[in-house]
């Protein structure tokens, strides 16, 4: 995939959302997340910002994926989450270990987001919003 995390969230759009996090060059997503499954077997793109004081992550991956592929993901995702309407796109939140874990579909695109910032779906609205405007 061939988008850059400031392709996706822009420097501006992350300052709008909360000036306190800059995007990391150092990221390399944890074995078993989501991130690293959409980097190592969707060949998609990673992402994470820092919180410049609180240290708090927000992490944010994208892959285009087949319809298939889509489809069993959501799924899955019917089955473990919560569905959330107003991210405009079909979307879903959970918190594991109170780690906020939202999930969009725009179709052909999967956006995983995670954060420790994420405390309920409206949290990650803006940055789905973002990602989503961003792939067109």
């Amino acid at each position: 995939m061939q988008v850059s995390c400031d392709d996706l969230i822009s420097a501006q759009d992350m300052y709008d959302y909360n000036s306190n996090f800059s995007l990391t060059d150092d990221y390399s997503p944890a074995a078993g997340s989501d991130a690293a499954t959409i980097v190592n077997d969707y060949q998609g793109v990673a992402c994470r910002w820092v919180n410049d004081s609180s240290g708090e992550k927000i992490d944010i991956a994208v892959a285009s994926l087949q319809d298939y592929t889509l489809t069993d993901l959501k799924n899955g995702l019917i089955n473990s989450s919560t569905s959330v309407p107003t991210y405009d796109v079909e979307g879903y939140f959970t918190t594991v270990k109170k780690i906020g874990q939202a999930d969009a579909f725009s179709d052909p695109y999967w956006i995983s987001a995670d954060s420790d910032y994420f405390l309920e779906p409206g949290d990650a609205s803006p940055l789905i919003a973002d990602v989503v405007a961003a792939l067109g």
